[in-house]
């Protein structure tokens, strides 16, 4: 079972991060998603969303999440 997802943009393709675990990770340099009628739009260009099942790039994206929260914790 897949519990790690890729958060793809339809319009423009651009990656805007990712799920892991139940947990959004966004990633380093995208804008924050918007938020329009109750849905999850790409920050980039306002396209529709869609999850990819994904384990290749999840562990750096969440681990580099991670390590900052622990520094913002530790300040």
């Amino acid at each position: 079972m897949v519990t790690n997802y890729s958060v793809n943009c339809m319009m423009c393709g651009r990656a805007s991060g990712q799920v892991r675990r139940g947990v959004f990770y966004r990633v380093p340099g995208a804008p924050s998603l918007e938020n329009r009628s109750g849905r999850s739009r790409c920050g980039f260009c306002g396209g529709n969303l869609y999850l990819e099942p994904d384990d290749s790039i999840t562990v750096p994206i969440a681990a580099s999440e991670e390590v900052r929260r622990e520094r913002r914790l530790a300040s």
